[in-house]
């Protein structure tokens, strides 16, 4: 399912599914993607479901910034960013099988067993390696590191702008990098507060929550410690 991660001064807010064949942005509250933002016009863009995805300028002030250039309409890639007003989107498509995916937490074949992080194969031999030791005046490192189950005590570095974990359909979270934070963030699940990953044992809700060094994350019943080192 095609979607879009909104963005405002580099924390993430929310996602949104676009599962219609057009979908509206703007600042009035019947559009599908309602932005509390002056600079948006009260109708500002449009998402357009065809064979592929498109954005569309419906005749805003401030225009539809695609990757750095204005647009009047143009079709989406995986990955681009579109800026309105002062809020950004990314787009995702995992139709395109580039998302950056890095950890899925699937029960175990024994019922007995805890759910553990299980790696993408394309991204196994990247993230399963123990963070590198770095200098002083290098820029921060940062991963996660399982806390229960078969693979306590491995370790996955957030190298990527977007890893998600979790069981698509029960439990999915995602932490975002911005610059040198860390967000984190529900994506999906089966709704209420049972099915709301935790933070530190509080649910996370729909708001991003920043990330601290010792954090502990709960989703699909297993524990991962957020670390981030100098």
């Amino acid at each position: 399912m095609p979607r879009l991660i909104l963005t405002h001064e580099g924390a993430v807010l929310r996602e949104y599914r676009l599962e219609h064949e057009r979908t509206t942005l703007g600042r009035k509250g019947h559009n599908n993607i309602v932005l509390d933002d002056p600079t948006v016009s009260g109708e500002h863009a449009a998402f357009l479901k065809l064979q592929h995805i498109y954005v569309e300028d419906l005749g805003s002030t401030n225009g539809v910034i695609l990757n750095g250039k204005r647009v009047t309409k143009r079709q989406l890639n995986h990955g681009d960013v579109i800026r309105i007003g002062r809020h950004e989107l990314k787009f995702i498509d995992e139709s395109a099988q580039q998302f950056e995916r890095t950890v899925v937490i699937a029960p175990e074949s024994s019922p007995t067993k805890t759910p553990t992080p299980r790696l993408d194969p394309a991204a196994a031999s990247a993230n399963l390696t123990p963070p590198p030791v770095v200098a002083a005046n290098a820029n921060k490192r940062a991963f996660i590191k399982v806390l229960n189950g078969a693979k306590q005590g491995e370790q996955i570095l957030l190298s990527k702008a977007y890893t998600t974990v979790g069981t698509p359909g029960v439990q999915v979270a995602v932490i975002a990098k911005r610059g040198a934070h860390y967000h984190l963030m529900q994506m999906s699940g089966v709704g209420g507060t049972n099915a709301t990953p935790r933070l530190n044992n509080q649910p996370i809700g729909a708001e991003s929550k920043p990330l601290k060094n010792g954090d502990v994350i709960e989703v699909a019943s297993t524990k991962l410690q957020f670390v981030e080192t100098n």
